[in-house]
């Protein structure tokens, strides 16, 4: 049976985010000095936010920045669907530590994730950019039959 390549994922942006995202893809756009999809900017910024740890990723998801980055602008952007899977895994590790906080949501989870990209190195970017083929293969069994 054949998996989807692709997936879209909806972000739900502000003015603020969608100048945020865009500025995450001219930016990895420049460190990888190639024309690059939405997506690896999207799959990037996943990258980025998987590898903190749980109070970690508590944190960056209550982070006033991300507010302020989320808002009504749909915008949708094709990905890998090891995304939708890497984002359940991260948001079920938070569903107790964040208890009484904001919403937890994939969209959120990818607003936080731009947030970061924005704050992160280009070394660390660039490091992120490399690792895209392989990142979510050795994690999802299901996707390598």
């Amino acid at each position: 049976m054949a998996t989807a390549k692709s997936r879209t994922y909806r972000l739900h942006l502000s003015d603020e985010g969608t100048d945020a995202f865009l500025e995450c893809h001219l930016r990895l756009a420049r460190v990888a000095r190639r024309f690059i999809p939405y997506g690896a900017t999207l799959t990037v910024a996943v990258l980025l936010i998987e590898a903190l740890d749980c109070p970690e990723l508590s944190d960056e998801l209550s982070a006033p920045r991300v507010n302020r980055l989320s808002g009504r602008i749909e915008h949708f952007v094709g990905a890998s669907p090891n995304l939708a899977h890497a984002a359940a895994r991260m948001l079920e590790q938070l569903e107790i530590s964040l208890s009484g906080g904001p919403a937890l949501t994939a969209a959120r989870l990818f607003t936080a994730a731009i947030a970061l990209m924005s704050a992160s190195e280009d070394s660390e970017i660039a490091r992120a950019y490399r690792s895209i083929g392989t990142a979510f293969a050795t994690q999802d069994p299901e996707t390598l039959a």
